[in-house]
């Protein structure tokens, strides 16, 4: 699941997200309204892809709803890709959740560039589990902005801590000074979801085509499966989400524990099925005289659900936190012998 140069020079994007398929003529001179209703297009009579590298790529997501051609029969593989068009794939591959409507601080910040835009919808449905595409919506979307957006999508925003401060190099062109790109391109190439070209370059500021969006896609959707494996039902699923939220609610919402001291002895008289571990890991911030903390998810953001082993299982949040935390991935651990009671628990118990 790595990206490749192929034998005809192009390099194969390969990443781990989702999308809703808008690489349609929206936006690249069909109005949204005559996007829709022009009749899809088969890949086999795109006029510009019978010998092109991601051929079989391009079929396959035209078959799957992804994406469609143009009305002159063509796909325009090597046109770049937007940022709003992009979000627009990544809603389709994504697992499916609710979400909810923005604080109006949060509105403003992220939303008032696509305000009565086809990518509206999108990008406030996104917003909720913290995929933020910086920068106009109708830009071409960069390499990195690509790893950015697909660490989140993935849920593993995270994984870019453990190279904070690295000294390591991984692509000639970038440097372990530059911190953002390290902490976007390093993790994302560590997943196996990303690569660099021969040369030993990344090229973070290169456009993504339309080519390498689609490659994108189905690397995302593969990786997907394999981050977050085990056949989790789903009546598994909503009674491990009703056991983090309730517990959580109840802490935070209702009884307003601010003290780690309070927090165990609250657990301990009403007998909450918690472990001490999970509450290190979750709630460690209550030990401090002054703190500020992150917020919990709602729990109606974007969730994967994983069983790791026999009666255990894992999962995973990704949301937007507010100004403080930003986009967040948060994962949970949890424990049950019958796939209907969980115990909250830690990572390694």
């Amino acid at each position: 699941m790595r990206g490749t140069m192929t034998k005809t020079g192009k390099w194969l994007l390969i990443a781990a997200i989702s999308a809703t398929g808008i690489l349609t003529g929206a936006g690249n001179g069909l109005p949204r309204a005559e996007a829709r209703l022009t009749d899809p297009i088969s890949s086999r009579s795109f006029s510009d892809t019978q010998s092109h590298w991601a051929k079989k790529e391009i079929e396959e997501a035209v078959r799957a709803g992804w994406v469609q051609g143009f009305p002159d029969a063509t796909f325009r593989p090597e046109q770049p890709v937007s940022k709003e068009q992009f979000m627009a794939l990544l809603e389709r591959v994504l697992p499916a959740y609710q979400g909810h409507e923005p604080e109006e601080f949060t509105r403003e910040q992220y939303l008032a560039d696509v305000q009565g835009r086809w990518s509206e919808k999108t990008y406030t449905h996104l917003l909720a589990a913290g995929i933020i595409p910086y920068g106009k919506p109708d830009e071409p979307l960069t390499r990195v902005e690509a790893a950015r957006l697909s660490l989140a999508a993935l849920g593993k925003q995270s994984e870019g801590e453990k190279y904070r401060g690295t000294a390591s190099r991984f692509f000639r062109d970038i440097s372990p000074d530059n911190e953002y790109q390290v902490l976007m391109v390093y993790p994302i190439y560590k997943l196996g979801v990303m690569t660099g070209f021969p040369d030993g370059s990344f090229r973070p500021e290169e456009r993504v085509s339309r080519a390498q969006a689609v490659v994108l896609l189905k690397q995302i959707k593969e990786a997907i499966a394999e981050l977050y494996p085990g056949q989790v039902t789903e009546a598994e699923r909503q009674a491990m989400t009703k056991a983090v939220s309730t517990f959580v609610t109840a802490v935070m919402d209702e009884e307003k524990i601010r003290r780690y001291d309070d927090l165990v002895k609250y657990v301990e008289e009403n007998k909450w099925p918690v472990t001490e571990k999970f509450l290190q890991e979750h709630f460690s911030f209550m030990k401090y005289e002054v703190y500020d903390f992150a917020r919990f998810p709602r729990f109606d953001e974007l969730i994967y659900y994983a069983k790791i082993s026999e009666g255990k299982y894992r999962m995973t949040v990704q949301y937007y936190s507010g100004e403080l935390g930003g986009s967040l991935d948060r994962t949970f651990y949890l424990a049950s012998e019958d796939g209907k009671n969980f115990r909250l628990i830690g990572k390694d118990e």
